[in-house]
């Protein structure tokens, strides 16, 4: 099974990768514009990179169980359908 589950497994790790990137980025675009944190208004580069974050954030929540759970019982599938 595990195997199987290595696409799925590899997907997932994308996933986290691409968040990861997104928080680096808005984490610079804090500093570059030096918007000190809690904030999340300022200059619009800096409000883009922010929703940008928070997007990526709110969408891999349900991404993640719902790529795991299909992958439970299609794991080829599930794991073409996550690269898109």
């Amino acid at each position: 099974m595990r195997i199987v589950l290595l696409p799925t497994a590899l997907v997932t790790l994308a996933a986290i990768a691409v968040y990861l990137w997104t928080f680096i980025m808005a984490g610079r675009a804090r500093g570059k514009y030096n918007v000190k944190a809690p904030a999340i208004t300022g200059p619009e580069p800096f409000e883009r990179a922010i929703r940008v974050q928070t997007n990526t954030l709110e969408q891999i929540v349900p991404f993640l169980p719902a790529l795991w759970v299909c992958a439970v019982f299609y794991p080829m599938p599930a794991a073409i359908i996550g690269r898109e």
